[in-house]
């Protein structure tokens, strides 16, 4: 169980990186618009979810293991804290496409890709991070 927060980063860099990848693009793609906002509209708040889940459990897991590298637990806390974020904006972006207001509708979009690309950032951070401190303890 020391490993989990290795092993959550390494699911939450896969989630996105298939998310991004390949679900968002095949979904334009492949459905009508009207199909694609109900979907979008249900998975991009579990999306946000899982990863901030992923990220609560790894610092759980840090404390509770009395993990001393404040780093991993700074880029956990952000990970979580941008993910939160993300999932809070859901109904304001929702509700700025429902009534036609592109401005502020691509300003919180792009305010969740931009809070998603850090995540994924800092989780092979955590990574790299997690792999020389474990060589640095050995």
């Amino acid at each position: 169980m020391k490993n989990l927060p290795y092993l959550n980063s390494a699911i939450i860099i896969g989630i996105i990186l298939f998310q991004s990848i390949f679900i968002a693009p095949a979904i334009n793609q492949l459905i009508s618009t009207n199909e694609a906002a109900v979907f979008l509209r249900y998975i991009w708040p579990i999306f946000f979810i899982i990863i901030g889940l992923l990220s609560l459990i790894s610092f759980i897991s840090i404390l509770k293991n009395k993990n001393q590298n404040s780093a991993l637990k700074i880029y956990i806390i952000i990970s979580l804290t941008l993910m939160s974020s993300c999932f809070f904006s859901v109904p304001f972006i929702n509700n700025a496409k429902d009534l036609e207001n592109e401005l502020l509708w691509s300003i919180l979009h792009m305010k969740t890709v931009f809070f998603t690309l850090i995540s994924l950032i800092l989780n092979i951070l955590i990574i790299f991070k997690w792999n020389f401190f474990l060589n640095a303890t050995r």
